[in-house]
């Protein structure tokens, strides 16, 4: 995958989580944030995946940089 559709997918995956925070947001407000409430658990499980594939993509995009003339994220 070439640099710029890491940071397309990078930036994609940064929109999902502002969605995922919005909507613990409105569970919150209206009380369904319970640890037992299964929508909540789940939203949770999601934003914990997306974080990890966020971080996979930046490590992989600072070594991409790395290995060429540029210089890395950081």
């Amino acid at each position: 995958m070439k640099t710029d559709e890491h940071l397309i997918a990078s930036r994609a995956i940064h929109i999902e989580l502002e969605r995922l925070a919005e909507r613990l947001m409105e569970l919150a407000r209206f009380r369904c944030a319970e640890p037992s409430n299964q929508a909540f658990l789940n939203l949770m499980a999601r934003q914990t995946e997306l974080l990890q594939t966020l971080g996979d993509l930046h490590d992989k995009i600072s070594a991409d940089f790395k290995s060429s003339s540029r210089a890395p994220l950081v």
